[in-house]
């Protein structure tokens, strides 16, 4: 009768650990289930951080040019208008020159 009592115990005690491997096992494949989704989760995530942020970098690499176009184009103008408002005065002041030199000599032979 005893060793019916341990056989007994030791039968519910088997199914027990088969019970507890079962919920361990079961425990196991949610955790990676549940890893496997939060990584997936986690690339669509970053993927559409990462186009958002070359929409971004593309915006603002326009901006930069059309900047840098702008503010070129606006130089060249101020360039070239210095450049011809100095030939002008270059002209001016050989004219004003051969003037003085004219009334110079026109003093001389007086």
């Amino acid at each position: 009768d005893d060793l019916r009592k341990i056989v007994t115990t030791l039968a519910v005690k088997n199914e027990e650990i088969q019970n507890f491997i079962y919920l361990l096992k079961q425990m196991l494949q949610n955790v990676e289930s549940n890893s496997n989704r939060v990584q997936e989760d986690l690339e669509t995530e970053f993927q559409s951080l990462y186009l958002l942020l070359d929409e971004l970098k593309e915006g603002m690499l326009m901006k930069i040019k059309q900047d840098r176009a702008s503010r070129t184009y606006e130089l060249q103008n101020q360039l070239a208008a210095c450049t011809k408002a100095l030939e002008s005065s270059e002209e001016l002041l050989e004219t004003a020159n051969q003037t003085l030199q004219g009334a110079e000599n026109h003093d001389l032979y007086q």
